[in-house]
């Protein structure tokens, strides 16, 4: 299966990707950069890769992950990997990966690593 992109906010300020399918070189997987890139533009900075539905990663997929989670942090936010178990988190923990971006088992307890939301500004 091609992989699948699905984007929604499960917080005011926390963005859930919900990837399916292959993380792999190819068009696909490199919409994966765009979206970030746009998240960041937007000020979308605290998101969740939910990888539970991830079957097969190769290393562009690894390499993806890694260059998400620099953008996010160039521009002040964080991304936090869901991976509970399986392929995908033994390739993480393999590459070390997993040092540089946080792994989660549940898309719950990613949210609670970011904590309550930031207060907003005052105009």
């Amino acid at each position: 299966m091609l992989l699948q992109i699905a984007e929604k906010q499960i917080e005011p300020d926390i963005t859930l990707v919900e990837l399916a399918g292959k993380l792999a070189l190819g068009r696909e997987s490199q919409r994966i950069e765009t979206i970030v890139e746009g998240f960041s533009k937007k000020g979308d900075l605290r998101v969740i890769f939910d990888m539970t539905k991830v079957d097969y990663i190769d290393s562009a997929g690894i390499g993806l992950v890694a260059l998400a989670s620099g953008k996010l942090k160039d521009s002040g936010g964080r991304l936090v990997v869901v991976a509970p178990e399986g392929r995908v988190l033994q390739l993480l923990k393999m590459t070390q990966v997993a040092k540089i971006v946080t792994v989660c088992a549940t898309v719950a307890e990613a949210a609670d690593i970011f904590g309550p939301a930031p207060p907003l500004e005052a105009a």
